[in-house]
């Protein structure tokens, strides 16, 4: 075990690396803008997917479930045989309709929608808080493990490890990731950072597989030769229930739509993504990398078993079997890897999370207030403080939040952001998709599964009474929210899975074809269906009747001093003409107006 100090330093030291690396990234000289654009850096980006439910939890499921845990990287794997179809034309809907997040994505589609944007937010939020609560469950769990569990009064390692992740991930998001106010730039810096915890985790997740296979073990087939001489051990690896063909495809399912359409996935993908060639380098790289991470989860859960840790204690099995086996060093160095896996997703989450809140959420309810006071010039500390209050967020759910609840939060938020998938693989390939059908296909699915998959996670936390679960809402059976119209068929999740999207997918449908498209609509949806088209001018990019410039300005000018003062609004205009190459022309296009 480890002193406290001890444990605390290394995280500092390595977190200060990070923030190094970032920092050196940002210079933004010829030789780093090499290192930021490299294929490789955007593919392992995308390994933000590895959170420390891969990390940690694979192992446990496994060693619940079976082979059911592969499911969860299957689905992306099979999803990437259509990225260069799918994402290629994503980032270029990105590029066309200045899109930051998933919010604005699926409001863009349907024209620009505020009502969608704000409910795409809200589903975000809500599933994502406490799975940033899980990071810091699963980061705060092991730190116990690494100095044996023994905080003391003079040192409350707890609070002070918690303390010191919520000011670093504050502190590293607002810098690299909320540092100015356009939310279109890219975030090189804490990109790298991200592409450099995706190294760390896979390198000492590899090395402690490495260890238990090789030096515990003789090999992979001593350790499965010794399981299948213990009854026990091969029932418990063999899942505590038969699964059954619906569930691995509520899993693949599940996977498949958590790749694009978690926000920090989307992000990741969509909105850093600055060459269209980097989406090839992504379909072999990401895949490898599932392949490398999940490679030695099965002998680290049949090995843990092996040695007679507890079954409760699955999730911290690739920690324990270092510490236990005289190899501290390697149980540091796979703590680190935890760690690394927390804070990539809880940076990114949360970055794009607040653009989200503050754009979607936080100006429309102070336009509608009309306040007097000019709050859009301080929406960058808007953001600074939603960041913030993300973050603080997850980390106060977790302290009120049961353990058991945490074991599978994390398939309950993949199952949040499965509720943006029909509403945006129907706007690409649907040109019939209407804002009306979207809008009632997105709540209705939140509405069953928040019914069917959240509130029993209340319940068993003990939020809410249990006899909502055991016997449905006023004693009424058939609202049972496990057991939904008597349907006993399917594993909880599967059954959530299933209810949340034949509502979704019904009331999109028949909300689409029993309302009709405005002209604007269907120029976008025309748009989004062929924007692969080569030479394809779009309805942003049309070009028309020559445009009075100076008249244009003036309502620009009006536009942007609501957020920037007004020397800094001339600024900002003189280099969007000089960039738009209008020098001092009048007379313009509307293909040159789009420009500016």
């Amino acid at each position: 075990m480890f002193n406290h100090f001890t444990v605390l330093g290394v995280v500092l030291l390595y977190m200060g690396g990070l923030f190094f690396i970032a920092r050196y990234i940002e210079k933004k000289s010829s030789r780093i803008k090499k290192i930021e654009n490299n294929p490789f850096i955007y593919a392992l980006g995308l390994a933000a997917y590895c959170t420390t439910w891969t990390y940690y939890g694979s192992v446990g499921k496994a060693a619940t479930s079976g082979m059911l845990f592969l499911a969860i990287y299957l689905g992306p794997t099979l999803t990437i045989i259509w990225w260069w179809s799918i994402v290629r034309r994503m980032v270029r809907l990105k590029s066309t309709y200045r899109i930051t997040n998933i919010a604005d994505f699926i409001s863009a589609r349907y024209d620009k929608s505020r009502i969608i944007a704000a409910l795409a937010t809200v589903i975000a939020l809500v599933g994502n808080m406490p799975y940033i609560a899980l990071q810091f469950k699963a980061v705060l769990t092991t730190f116990e493990i690494m100095i044996g569990g023994t905080s003391s009064a003079s040192f409350p390692g707890d609070l002070v490890v918690s303390l010191t992740m919520v000011c670093l991930m504050i502190l590293f998001t607002i810098v690299f990731g909320i540092r100015r106010l356009d939310p279109t730039e890219r975030h090189p810096g804490m990109m790298t950072a991200v592409a450099v915890e995706s190294g760390v985790k896979l390198f000492a997740f590899v090395a402690a597989g490495i260890f238990v296979c090789f030096f515990l073990h003789d090999g992979v087939g001593d350790i499965f030769r010794h399981v299948a001489r213990m009854p026990a051990a091969a029932a418990q690896l063999s899942g505590q229930a038969p699964v059954g063909v619906m569930q691995w495809l509520s899993y693949l399912a599940l996977g498949m739509s958590a790749i694009l359409f978690l926000p920090r996935q989307f992000h990741a993908t969509v909105v850093e993504n600055t060459k269209e060639d980097h989406i090839r380098t992504a379909m072999w790289v990401f895949p490898l990398y599932l392949f490398l991470i999940n490679i030695f989860v099965v002998p680290i859960a049949c090995s843990g078993l092996l040695n007679g840790l507890s079954f409760d204690l699955a999730d911290q099995f690739v920690l324990l079997l270092p510490l236990r086996h005289g190899t501290p060093w390697l149980a540091l160095c796979v703590f680190i890897g935890g760690v690394s896996a927390a804070a990539s997703m809880i940076m990114i989450s949360s970055m794009t999370l607040a653009t989200m809140v503050t754009n979607h959420l936080f100006l429309p309810v102070i336009a509608h207030l009309r306040v007097s006071v000019n709050v859009q010039r301080h929406v960058l500390k808007v953001r600074w403080a939603s960041a913030a209050g993300i973050i603080i967020g997850g980390y106060l759910f977790e302290r009120v939040l049961y353990a058991d609840m945490l074991v599978n939060i994390g398939l309950i938020a993949f199952a949040a952001a499965l509720q943006f998938a029909p509403v945006a693989v129907g706007g690409l390939s649907w040109r019939r998709a209407t804002e009306c059908g979207a809008f009632w296909g997105l709540s209705a699915g939140f509405f069953l599964w928040g019914y069917t998959l959240l509130l029993p996670a209340l319940v068993r936390s003990g939020w809410l009474p249990a006899n909502i679960v055991l016997h449905g809402p006023a004693g009424v059976g058939l609202l049972r929210p496990e057991q939904l119209f008597g349907v006993i068929a399917f594993d909880p999740l599967t059954h959530g899975v299933f209810w949340s999207m034949l509502a979704n997918i019904g009331c999109y449908v028949i909300g689409s074809l029993c309302t009709e498209s405005t002209e604007t609509e269907r120029k976008i949806a025309e748009d989004f269906v062929s924007i692969l088209q080569e030479n394809k001018p779009t309805a942003v990019r049309s070009a028309g009747a020559a445009v009075v410039l100076p008249e244009k300005l003036v309502l620009l000018e009006k536009v942007l001093e609501r957020f920037f003062p007004t020397a800094e609004t001339a600024a900002i205009i003189q280099r969007g003409r000089a960039s738009a190459g209008l020098g001092d022309k009048d007379m313009i296009s509307v293909t040159e107006l789009a420009a500016l």
